[in-house]
């Protein structure tokens, strides 16, 4: 994914950071914003394009620190 691709979930890669993931050894935090809701939150770089906002999905994943 590229900054400002839509993911298939229709989320959008806001920036990617240096900080690695809580939840996966290999990873990096990424930033999304949500299409509906807007919030931003972190995810994992390698879950990034199927995440689903923890915000208006109660079964999506936590968001990692941003």
């Amino acid at each position: 994914m590229e900054i400002g691709d839509l993911n298939a979930n229709g989320q959008k890669l806001v920036r990617r950071t240096n900080s690695s993931s809580t939840t996966h050894a290999f990873a990096t935090i990424w930033v999304m914003c949500c299409r509906d809701c807007g919030e931003e939150y972190g995810c994992n770089s390698c879950d990034a394009h199927i995440r689903r906002c923890p915000f208006c999905d109660n079964t999506a994943a936590h968001g990692e620190p941003i």
